[in-house]
């Protein structure tokens, strides 16, 4: 091809502009907090529902009102603009209203998943230097037996029954019995507003950078990072999703199962759907066997869920013969979807009358969740859709840097406002994620191989990181693990794996492969290794297996060759072993 005739760079191209209308390229991007965002969106409808919360309706207007009351409230308690907030809890109510009434005094809630181990929460909260906690009651044993470590100024205890009709929160609190000794310093959360009662805080000004949320990833290491989500990134994914052209109306329905204290749990999951007016129905607890239940009893029209999740929703006998026609959007991420889940979705989607083809889509933490998706009828099989409006994604050769041609497999990286600000307390890691490219632009490196095709549609096809993916999409990440059982003394070198899932059709779990040390006995370090993680590891970070091999094979490079070893035992019975 003659020099002056090649085709631009797929970064420059953006060819898949053309799947969306010239309006929408030309529409003025939010320039607003994430609160001032939701509630101008939302300023025509305000009586409509913004929150179904276990049959309790909340409206706009009642929402935006519970954000401006818990605003006078931290404001009185003594939260200010750059401050930290920690949060232990879920998606109720007032965990949904605290979020943005943060944003509104120009704070920061670093959100923590109350499943944590206490040694990760204190670390987090320490770590973020927040001077008050936020915790659901459930979770309160577990801030007990680090709250002489944690050196907060207030406990705020919410309950997830508080916002329920009275018949269910009559039953929940007979079944949740809690027993927090309430004080000066540890408060329940109508003690918290009434501190708050004539109050008027000032509203922060617009800053794009501000911090509104840290929520927690692992990255490419085994210890959590704390992604630094602000009123840009999260308000262009709403931006995105709101001018995608998605079919839907204001006030349909959409069933929020992903944790809000995720990336993709806080802006998919509430800040997105609630910025385009639907009804939000937010579960905190989401049971993965109940989810035939759930949709058949709220009859969501829009839902975000993992491929593992979804496989469990084909198999629940709730779905049985039931009519699915109400269900526009089936989104999906979280994971790569393989090629037979989606075969037999696609089959059960055909079968249970919905409309639309799967919604793939894919994203990471650091770019607020989603930052390409397939909608409606525009999708290809295999496909996580075409980037979003305000996204340029392109492919890079990984050892070069080259920018590479539709079809070539490389690195996926993206650029664009969805981008995380960076790492919590960690340039490196940041530099090593958010790196400039010889365009001037920053670029975020997913660590992701995969290519485009010539009309815009991204394909994911592994990954250059080494992590873990267990059926349900949680991230395990190996080197933890390593560090861990190579501290041992009868341990000369391990390697964790991943095994497949023996249960579930994709997915697989962390399996550690050690090598003792001469006249070390293996079953018995094996035995007191498996004893030690199931004791001290967080419980979708355990091991299936500890196995003892005679000798952890080593690449060229003298590294731990890895790669022959997941070969070795990808299918590996592992049910027969320490279990």
């Amino acid at each position: 091809m003659n020099e002056t005739n090649k085709r631009k760079p797929i970064s420059q191209e953006k060819i898949w502009m053309k799947h969306y209308s010239p309006e929408v390229a030309s529409l003025p991007v939010p320039r607003c907090t994430v609160y001032r965002y939701l509630k101008e969106v939302n300023k025509d409808h305000v009586e409509d529902t913004a929150l179904n919360y276990y049959g309790t309706k909340i409206s706009y207007k009642k929402l935006f009102e519970l954000i401006e009351e818990a605003a006078a409230a931290y404001a009185a308690m003594g939260v200010k603009k750059g401050d930290t907030v920690s949060f232990l809890s879920v998606a109720v109510p007032e965990c949904v209203a605290s979020i943005y009434a943060l944003n509104y005094l120009g704070a920061t809630a670093n959100t923590i998943d109350p499943r944590m181990d206490t040694s990760s929460i204190k670390r987090m909260i320490v770590e973020s230097g927040s001077e008050y906690l936020v915790t659901i009651d459930v979770a309160f044993p577990k801030v007990k037996k680090i709250i002489d470590e944690i050196n907060q100024k207030k406990i705020i205890v919410q309950s997830a029954s508080r916002s329920l009709p009275l018949f269910k929160k009559m039953a929940m609190k007979l079944a949740v019995r809690t027993d927090i000794p309430y004080s000066d310093t540890i408060i329940d959360w109508d003690k918290f507003l009434a501190g708050g009662k004539g109050v008027v805080p000032e509203e922060a000004e617009y800053v794009g950078d501000a911090v509104v949320a840290i929520t927690y990833t692992g990255g490419t290491t085994g210890f959590p990072k704390g992604v630094l989500l602000t009123n840009d990134s999260m308000n262009s994914v709403s931006f995105n999703f709101k001018y995608a052209g998605i079919d839907f109306s204001i006030q349909d329905t959409f069933l929020g199962i992903i944790p809000v204290f995720t990336s993709y749990g806080m802006v998919c999951g509430m800040h997105m759907p609630l910025c385009m007016g639907v009804e939000l129905i937010p579960i905190p607890r989401f049971v993965p066997t109940d989810f035939g239940k759930l949709v058949k009893k709220y009859k969501p029209n829009h839902m975000i869920s993992t491929p593992a999740f979804y496989e469990i929703l084909m198999n629940s006998k709730e779905m049985k013969n039931f009519d699915l026609s109400f269900l526009i959007t089936m989104g999906s991420g979280g994971d790569t979807m393989n090629e037979g889940l989606e075969n037999k979705l696609k089959a059960f989607m055909k079968e249970h009358n919905i409309k639309y083809p799967l919604a793939q889509g894919y994203g990471m933490s650091e770019l607020s969740a989603a930052a390409s998706f397939c909608v409606n009828n525009r999708y290809k099989q295999g496909s996580v859709g075409i980037p979003s409006v305000l996204n340029i994604v392109s492919v890079f050769d990984p050892d070069t840097g080259e920018e590479l041609d539709y079809y070539q497999e490389g690195e996926i990286c993206i650029t664009g406002p969805s981008m995380m600000k960076g790492y919590f307390n960690q340039p490196e890691e940041t530099a090593n994620v958010m790196r400039m490219h010889d365009d001037g632009q920053i670029w975020v490196h997913s660590g992701d191989i995969g290519y485009m095709d010539e009309d815009g549609f991204l394909f994911i096809k592994g990954r250059v990181k080494r992590m873990i993916t267990r059926f349900d999409g949680h991230k395990v990440f190996p080197v933890q693990m390593e560090s861990i059982v190579t501290a041992r003394d009868d341990v000369s070198n391990c390697c964790v794996i991943g095994v497949d899932d023996r249960e579930h059709s994709q997915g697989q779990y962390p399996m550690i492969l050690v090598q003792v040390v001469p006249g070390a006995d293996g079953d018995s370090v094996c035995k007191m290794i498996y004893d030690y993680c199931m004791e001290n590891l967080e419980e979708r970070g355990k091991p299936v297996a500890v196995v003892a091999i005679p000798e952890i094979p080593l690449t060229g490079m003298g590294k731990n060759d890895y790669r022959a070893l997941e070969k070795e035992y990808k299918t590996f019975d592992y049910t027969t072993l320490c279990s």
